[in-house]
């Protein structure tokens, strides 16, 4: 028995349940079964370690400009901060606001050509919703309702402060390339989208991590300026990085100032009135305690 807790183990522990329900999942009757037991195994493991601010989920994304995403296999957003949208509260059928949304992942069996361009197109178009903006110099951190006013330098810019963008990763169990195949397929299905659209990380249990990094071998937090693919393991462990990940980014990570109700809960957008009536709010005098109420008038003759 050991006399004190070790974070490490525990997540080294959590990374082999992970694998091992990975391929237990693989007992499900159907491709759509076994699919959906692996999303659920890893939305259970993220919601267990990850900040209690953070909400854990699958459905679509939406913005307030009538835009919708794919269904993604996870979700993380503002847990105590977001109107949730579900039909007949149906988990699959689930839409969440953008502004409120931390970081969406799709998960894999094994991946190959199609898998990945699957996965990165639908990362892309969450990246791309249009979170609701009035002012670019005042925003707020994930699970705040105080905004703060910054100076121009500062101001939300998520096409180039990763920081201020939806965080978008791949989680598989294996990859069905060979190494050099599978940075070419990702690098081909990436370059169909903008730099800052496309997935910021891709870890594969078995293979380790695909990442970004720049001419001097830097890792990037996406692919913008980036120069190469990295394929291989870190010695923390695939599972504990990708944790990681998600809590920075929940911590640290920044949205618009103010989650935009109204224009999510009103069809005008705004308090307005299309049609009614107005009357007098003048109120009659309220009589005294021990006052006799006037005298009734006699119609005139």
């Amino acid at each position: 028995m050991d006399k004190t807790f070790s974070p490490h183990k525990f997540l080294d522990a959590l990374a082999e349940e992970l694998i091992f329900n990975f391929a237990r999942a693989g007992g499900g009757t159907t491709p759509g079964l076994v699919g959906s037991a692996r999303e659920h195994e890893v939305r259970n493991k993220l919601q267990s370690v990850l900040p209690t601010k953070v909400a854990v989920a699958t459905g679509c994304v939406i913005d307030s400009f009538g835009n919708t995403s794919n269904q993604c296999d996870v979700i993380l957003y503002e847990k105590d901060h977001c109107p949730v949208f579900s039909i007949n509260g149906d988990p699959a059928a689930t839409y969440i606001p953008c502004e409120s949304v931390i970081a969406v992942g799709e998960i894999k069996s094994s991946v190959g050509t199609s898998e990945i361009n699957d996965a990165v197109d639908k990362i892309s178009k969450v990246k791309s919703l249009r979170r609701y903006l009035h002012d670019p110099t005042c925003f707020r951190s994930y699970g705040s309702v105080m905004s703060m006013q910054g100076a121009p330098s500062e101001s939300f810019d998520p096409e180039h402060k990763p920081l201020d963008q939806i965080y978008g990763f791949i989680l598989c169990h294996e990859s069905s390339l060979a190494a050099a195949t599978l940075a070419d397929r990702y690098a081909t299905a990436c370059g169909r989208h903008p730099e800052h659209l496309s997935p910021n990380l891709m870890v594969s249990l078995k293979d380790g991590l695909v990442l970004f990094t720049n001419e001097m071998r830097q890792v990037l937090e996406n692919r913008v300026n980036a120069a190469h693919i990295f394929i291989g393991k870190t010695p923390d462990g695939e599972v504990p990085f990708l944790i990681n990940k998600l809590a920075t980014v929940a911590n640290r990570g920044r949205t618009t100032a103010v989650l935009p109700y109204a224009r999510y809960l009103l069809k005008s957008g705004n308090v307005a009135f299309s049609e009614g009536t107005f009357y007098p709010a003048a109120l009659a005098q309220p009589v005294a305690p021990g006052d006799a109420p006037p005298a009734a008038q006699a119609p005139p003759p």
